[in-house]
């Protein structure tokens, strides 16, 4: 159901049923007052011509209120767990909103403030002036990780226009023509309920079993442990490795996400307990629904959305490194068919009658799975504005808050290196381990591509 007016100044629409199902996700640790999955987007930035000498925190305020107006959906919220929800401020509420969502914290990293997130109504922006850092903060139901760097290089642009953004002046009310769909509106997914609809999501629902019996990673924290906050491990490759390996993929044939992929297969074995190595390694085949819709969804206008999607898969215990290489480099050839579009409505219902039927205190996975969304400066520029008056990005990276037993390591390049960071629930797993699973990361990576050691950071 697209968006309408109910009311004077205010829209509603229907939730999605992917939207449905990645909130009944987050919403599972809300007794703990956190948020699963919920996604963070982080630029460390330097200021640079007269921009040093500027009030940034009042620059990004009003930048922020200006995203709004561009992106209205980051200003939307849900009510009952079926109805989005958005009202066209006036200026008071604007204001109001403004200071709900955005501030600036001086005494406090990106990571210490992800540590103690606790759940939000709406998205939020904070600066984090000892670091340089802007911390974009959405539930995932909200947005993706290519949408979060969008809008992070939309707020950056905002920042360094001249004149800058007054929002007072902005025509408020027409925004509402860029309030964001559900991507089963987007890809146009049929209403009606098929039988060969249902057939196939079916079939994508019942990849999710292969998590039944699949290694994992040995924890110390007992079964009545209760989770803490978010921790990253990270570990970046220098240029000169990124390079040696985006040839040596190249060389093969094969995608660098499939050859990372692969590799993060061998840490999970390598990291598993002796019982755990015979098992099959489970994780996702994730796509982005971005490149395979029509105009405007493909582009930029829609950030504020979660057009992903993916799919579970297996590999045997015994394969190589070569031979897993191979078999993610299949999948991710695979791309999004139109049946499977088609049956996407079917496959996230499915999913959401899957979550609701687990039982309660039913096991969370222990394993590592992947993240990637590839090339960051498709959806992002290193700088915005003119060397006069701009912004340098010097670091991106993003990453979902982690609530269960579970890790993920998201993984992207940005200015020419390869980057990994493994978000992780600190309760869970210690960070001398996160850290050496990255480093197995690194090394199966290089031995597997015939890559020459170098140091990374």
């Amino acid at each position: 159901m697209p968006w309408s007016e109910v009311s004077k100044g205010r829209c509603e629409r229907a939730v999605g049923e992917n939207e449905t199902f990645i909130k009944i996700l987050a919403d599972a640790a809300r007794p703990l007052n956190r948020e699963h999955w919920a996604i963070n987007i982080v630029a460390a930035v330097t200021p640079i011509g007269s921009l040093v000498g500027e009030d940034l925190p009042c620059l990004f305020r009003e930048a922020w209120k200006a995203l709004r107006f561009l992106h209205p959906t980051i200003a939307a919220y849900i009510v009952n767990d079926d109805i989005y929800v958005y009202e066209v401020p006036d200026g008071n509420a604007l204001e109001q909103w403004a200071t709900e969502t955005f501030q600036v914290v001086e005494d406090k990293t990106a990571d210490e403030m992800i540590a103690c997130m606790s759940p939000r109504p709406y998205a939020t922006m904070t600066y984090l002036p000892r670091t340089r850092e802007l911390l974009g903060h959405s539930q995932h139901w909200r947005t993706d990780g290519v949408g979060g760097f969008i809008l992070m290089d939309d707020f950056l642009d905002l920042t360094t226009r001249l004149p800058p953004p007054d929002a007072s002046k902005l025509q408020w009310g027409q925004e509402t023509a860029r309030l964001a769909p559900s991507i089963e509106e987007a890809a146009n997914v049929p209403g009606t309920r098929s039988a060969k609809d249902k057939e196939l999501g079916a079939k994508c629902v019942d990849t999710f079993n292969l998590a039944a019996g699949a290694i994992g990673i040995a924890s110390p924290a007992p079964a009545e442990t209760v989770p803490g906050g978010t921790h990253i491990s990270r570990l970046h490759l220098t240029e000169a490795e990124t390079a040696a390996i985006l040839q040596a993929s190249k060389t093969l044939e094969i995608s660098v996400t499939a050859v990372v992929h692969a590799s993060i297969a061998a840490a999970n074995y390598e990291l598993a307990s002796p019982s755990e190595k015979t098992k099959h390694y489970t994780s996702t085949i994730r796509y982005s629904f971005r490149p395979f819709l029509p105009k405007p969804y493909s582009g930029r206008e829609y950030a504020a959305t979660i057009f992903t999607t993916g799919w579970m898969f297996a590999v045997p215990a015994d394969s190589s490194w070569a031979e897993r290489a191979l078999m993610y480099h299949e999948q991710y050839r695979l791309g999004l068919r139109p049946e499977y579009v088609s049956a996407h409505r079917e496959y996230a219902l499915g999913l959401c009658d899957l979550l609701r039927s687990l039982p309660e205190g039913a096991p969370s996975p222990t394993d590592v799975d992947i993240s990637s969304v590839g090339v960051v400066e498709r959806y992002m520029g290193r700088a915005k504005g003119k060397a006069e008056r701009g912004i340098r990005v010097d670091r991106v990276w993003g990453g979902l808050e982690m609530v269960n037993r579970q890790g993920v390591c998201h993984v992207w390049t940005f200015r020419d290196r390869l980057c990994l960071n493994l978000a992780y629930n600190e309760a869970f797993m210690e960070r001398a381990d996160m850290d050496a699973f990255l480093e197995v990361v690194r090394e199966s990576l290089l031995r597997g591509l015939g890559v020459e050691d170098q140091e990374s950071t």
